[in-house]
């Protein structure tokens, strides 16, 4: 479709500054008279006044982040799709098909990476169920960039400065040896999938303007 809008997915593991450097584009992308509307996985999209446009999305993101509600991998799969489902079919695909651009902090490479590599399911099972639940569109973004940090203190260091949390985050407070396998994981679907781990020790506005550039409009 010729009009349709471009939808950018900027990945990553906890702490490597998907959600700020989302943000960055966005603002570029408006600046230049272009409409967007945002999203973090997992929580509904918003609009540029930041208004939630998907309310079960939101209410689903308070269950997935709340880690002191037991669950196993596959809970946590069906979760996560559950809310990429009405996303998409709510917000995202009704906006990529009007001409609105979409920058999305995480999809589905999440829950291979987090669920997969992490938690050790099935990435074959993920793939197809969300290719069941959300479709194949959802799952080819026009743009995939992975923001890459290998410094654990750094990792902490950012997610400390968040403040205290109610109740404990699912999975950023899970062990090195999880955080390794995060790490690996998002490597190896950048090696498959042919895409350029960015380092997210630069600044965000750098990595804003790299993956702007990155754009072809």
């Amino acid at each position: 479709m010729e009009n349709r809008g471009k939808y950018i997915v900027i990945e990553g593991g906890d702490g490597t500054g998907k959600s700020t450097v989302a943000n960055l584009v966005a603002e570029k992308l408006r600046n230049d008279g272009r409409d967007v509307i945002r999203v973090d996985e997992p929580d509904s999209a918003k609009n540029d006044l930041n208004e939630p446009l998907v309310p079960i999305a939101s209410e689903l993101r308070r269950i997935i982040k709340d880690g002191s509600l037991g669950r196993t991998a596959l809970t946590n799969i069906l979760l996560f799709t559950a809310q990429r489902r009405e996303n998409w079919l709510q917000a995202t695909k009704p906006a990529l098909d009007s001409g609105i651009d979409v920058v999305s902090a995480r999809n589905y490479w999440s829950t291979e990476v987090y669920q997969g590599y992490g938690e050790g399911y099935n990435r074959h099972i993920i793939r197809g169920l969300t290719r069941f639940a959300v479709g194949k569109e959802y799952m080819r973004p026009d743009y995939t960039f992975i923001l890459d940090l290998d410094d654990e203190v750094e990792r902490q260091k950012r997610i400390a400065s968040r403040g205290n949390l109610e109740t404990p985050d699912t999975f950023e407070s899970r062990d090195d040896d999880f955080q390794n396998k995060l790490l690996t994981g998002y490597r190896k679907l950048a090696r498959k999938n042919g895409v350029r781990p960015i380092m997210s020790t630069k600044p965000p506005t750098a990595i804003a303007d790299e993956i702007y550039r990155g754009i072809d409009f």
